[in-house]
């Protein structure tokens, strides 16, 4: 009986003849239910000639698993179980895996969904839930049809989902790619849930922070950094301003970042973790010592983009990369992979720094960094895939047609050569001068820098909210 329910569910996930889909390895129905705390009821069918087991990829949710039956016949394996959400949730209380506030939860997908064994590859999932009255799903997952479809990455790096009551938003936002001249314009969706802790005036300004955000994001990529994102927002009552931020990749592109309840509007543009976090969505993870290289991007391009938006002035950028480039030189000399904690953002900053201007001197001025990111972006190493550095190197030089990226990567990451940032800024025409950034127009290369904050093209701002 379940192999006829289970091909009827097969048959649903194809929208038409005309427009086939993949046929999924596994299909989940879920149901949601917000009966003395948040519940989950579960069935997993999956196509199968091999043994298949099921496993809890996260050790301490394995308690709140119940009524977990398992059979397997005529091709097809079948799990049924029952999960704890809000028991899970209160006791690990990490937004890093599941956590709560009043009726609504932030959890990776693997924290509740169990991962198919015996497959020799990673199976595609279609997730469907069913959800009682004024409850939310939403996850950074493609839909197709009414599922929720993992594919090409097991259910352990798959990133956060949103259940519960919450506040919740689907913002339009350009479509990767689509604000280039000459090509039609596209949305994408961003999908925002703000869990319980904040006043409705308060989540108002949430969801305007996040949409202005978006915008200026997608004026730096010409178009977001992803088809479908979702972004959950943690208020926390220990903090002031912005918290901690996390984008996790994986079939789907999920951020979290923790809001203090006492934020207000000027807080909220005057941080950096919303914007940085976003840049992450735009590229793949970097697997082998490529930590450096993420973080470096992010907290390079992360004051620009406030700039080209007009929340932050040129000086302002030069004068953060002077007073904090110096924190990761170290690191090139020993060796980028084995860089630490702020080595990690200020020498992949400084890394970055010298990739755009390489480009900008090896296309006479026509490219940047930022033609590098966006190119790699359409090309399809988006933010839930995965690649290594040298990978990513030879993206960029094709999407460039150079190779400043590829000389850079073995010059600083493989022969791990030093980097003379007093040099460097003398080139550039950079100097702090009775505590200001003085730019000097006759240095070397200061027509390349005059490209790099503002960009080749005229910047679009953003309005800020007081000022609409």
């Amino acid at each position: 009986m379940f192999r006829r329910a289970f091909i009827a569910a097969l048959l649903a996930a194809t929208p038409s003849l005309a427009q086939p889909v993949a046929v999924p390895d596994c299909t989940v129905d879920a149901r949601l239910t917000d009966s003395d705390g948040l519940r989950l009821d579960i069935t997993y069918r999956c196509r199968a000639t091999q043994p298949l087991s099921f496993r809890m990829v996260e050790d301490r949710a394995s308690s709140y698993v119940t009524d977990l039956r398992v059979e397997q016949r005529d091709g097809v394996a079948e799990a049924r179980y029952r999960f704890d959400l809000t028991g899970l949730a209160r006791a690990v209380d990490s937004t890093s895996l599941a956590v709560q506030r009043g009726s609504g939860v932030l959890a990776i997908l693997g924290s509740w969904l169990l991962e198919p064994q015996g497959y020799e590859h990673a199976p595609t999932i279609d997730i469907r839930m069913m959800t009682g009255p004024g409850l939310v799903f939403a996850a950074g997952l493609p839909k197709v049809g009414d599922a929720w479809r993992l594919a090409g990455a097991p259910v352990a790096t798959a990133g956060y989902t949103a259940l519960g009551r919450l506040a919740y938003r689907e913002l339009a936002v350009a479509a990767p790619g689509s604000l280039r001249p000459g090509q039609p314009k596209a949305d994408a969706v961003l999908r925002v849930a703000i869990l319980d802790g904040v006043g409705e005036g308060a989540r108002a300004d949430l969801f305007d922070w996040v949409e202005r955000t978006a915008q200026a994001q997608s004026n730096y990529w010409q178009g977001f950094t992803a088809r479908q994102a979702l972004l959950g927002l943690v208020p926390v009552t220990h903090r002031r301003g912005v918290g901690y931020g996390r984008s996790v990749p994986g079939g789907g592109v999920t951020v979290m970042v923790e809001v203090g309840t006492d934020a207000d509007r000027r807080r909220l543009f005057d941080d950096w973790v919303l914007t940085h976090e976003l840049i992450h969505t735009g590229m793949p993870f970097i697997r082998r010592g490529g930590t450096w290289f993420m973080e470096g991007a992010a907290t390079y391009v992360e004051p620009i983009i406030r700039a080209r938006a007009g929340w932050k002035t040129e000086e302002e950028v030069w004068r953060e990369w002077v007073d904090n480039m110096p924190k990761g030189v170290q690191a090139f000399s020993s060796s980028m992979a084995n860089a630490r904690g702020q080595e990690n953002y200020w020498a992949g900053a400084t890394f970055m720094l010298l990739a755009d201007v390489g480009l900008r001197r090896a296309t006479n001025g026509a490219k940047g960094l930022e033609d590098c990111l966006a190119g790699v972006l359409w090309s399809g190493l988006d933010g839930a895939r995965r690649a290594t550095i040298v990978d990513y190197a030879a993206a960029c030089d094709r999407v460039t047609a150079t190779a400043v990226m590829s000389g850079l990567v073995e010059r600083h990451f493989i022969n791990a050569e030093r980097v003379d940032l007093a040099a460097l800024w003398k080139d550039l025409g950079i100097s702090l001068v009775a505590g200001r950034i003085a730019l000097d127009d006759n240095a070397p290369s200061a027509r390349w820098r005059k490209l790099i904050v503002p960009g080749t093209h005229t910047p679009k701002r953003v309005k800020l909210p007081w000022e609409s």
